[in-house]
């Protein structure tokens, strides 16, 4: 008895049983931590492809520098931002390049699960199903020759010819005007030209588009227009197909997760840092333009 009073701390327990609960203890807390870490992992995975093949979205081949073919490859600056966000949550994403009609044909009929860049408007959203954060926020401008001379009206819109890009929808009240004379061509070279060649008043394009355009075709479009008014602001996203509700709703998903993840990382700013920079700079020195990888942004 005298030993073991001796073995005890005064009012405790022995060392030995003391010594033993403060392993199982620590064992039990490094449990818990596993168990809770893998719990969070598998949150996150409700946020990703949950462990799905690589899937295959469709991009339209004619919007560069947004997305679209430049030079033989599919390139642009939402195609990083889409590469990026995904492979943010585990995705594992192809690209397939089409025109933009047949992309959303496609995705709607089920033939592809995914489109982009798409604008959310009420009647997209009856055929499609869209994520909430968009990829991006694009600008449509008027463009004039550089020598007109005036401030543009509502007037102009009743006078003068608009040159746009067949199959293109701009806004509803200037689609649906039948008094606004449109000159439709087929790409936004097209109608930047016609304005420089002044076979057209004013060409509606994209803002980021005209400054790609301009600065690569120098030659072609010269001398350069110049943007004269704001038609209208949209943000796009990428469509995806109601043919396939469940795994499209994961998808979209798995894009809004791994959107604010990019933007908490600085992920998305310097993408985009990086494109304007390209637009500003590297497009009138014939440099490549950046492209996004899991290393990082670069040429």
């Amino acid at each position: 008895m005298a030993m073991l009073c001796a073995g005890r701390e005064q009012g405790g327990m022995p060392h030995e049983l003391r010594g033993l609960f403060m392993v199982v203890a620590t064992m039990l807390g490094v449990f818990i931590a596993v168990v809770q870490s893998g719990a969070a992992a598998r949150a996150d995975e409700g946020h990703s492809c949950d462990k799905a093949p690589a899937f295959t979205l469709a991009a339209e081949d004619a919007f560069f520098p947004y997305t679209g073919m430049f030079e033989g490859k599919l390139r642009g600056f939402s195609l990083d931002i889409v590469s990026a966000a995904f492979s943010a949550v585990g995705c594992t994403v192809n690209f397939v390049a089409m025109p933009y009609a047949r992309c959303i044909r496609e995705v709607q009929a089920g033939r592809q699960i995914g489109c982009f860049n798409t604008t959310n408007s009420a009647d997209n959203q009856q055929k499609f199903i869209f994520h909430d954060r968009p990829l991006f926020r694009g600008r449509i401008m008027i463009y004039a020759h550089p020598v007109r001379t005036g401030v543009f009206t509502e007037e102009d819109f009743e006078t003068q010819s608009f040159s746009v890009v067949r199959g293109y929808t701009y806004t509803d009240a200037f689609d649906r005007n039948p008094s606004i004379r449109k000159i439709a061509v087929e790409s936004d070279l097209q109608t930047l030209a016609m304005v420089a060649r002044r076979r057209a008043d004013f060409a509606v394009v994209y803002e980021k588009v005209a400054q790609f355009q301009m600065g690569w075709n120098r030659a072609r479009i010269a001398p350069s227009p110049v943007p004269v008014h704001k038609l209208v602001e949209y943000d796009l996203f990428v469509s995806f197909s109601r043919a396939a509700e469940a795994r499209s709703m994961m998808l979209a998903h798995a894009l809004d997760t791994g959107l604010e993840k990019i933007r908490d990382n600085g992920t998305y700013e310097k993408i985009d840092a990086a494109w304007n920079v390209w637009l500003s700079v590297g497009v009138k020195a014939d440099q490549p333009p950046p492209k996004w990888t899991r290393l990082g942004i670069g040429d």
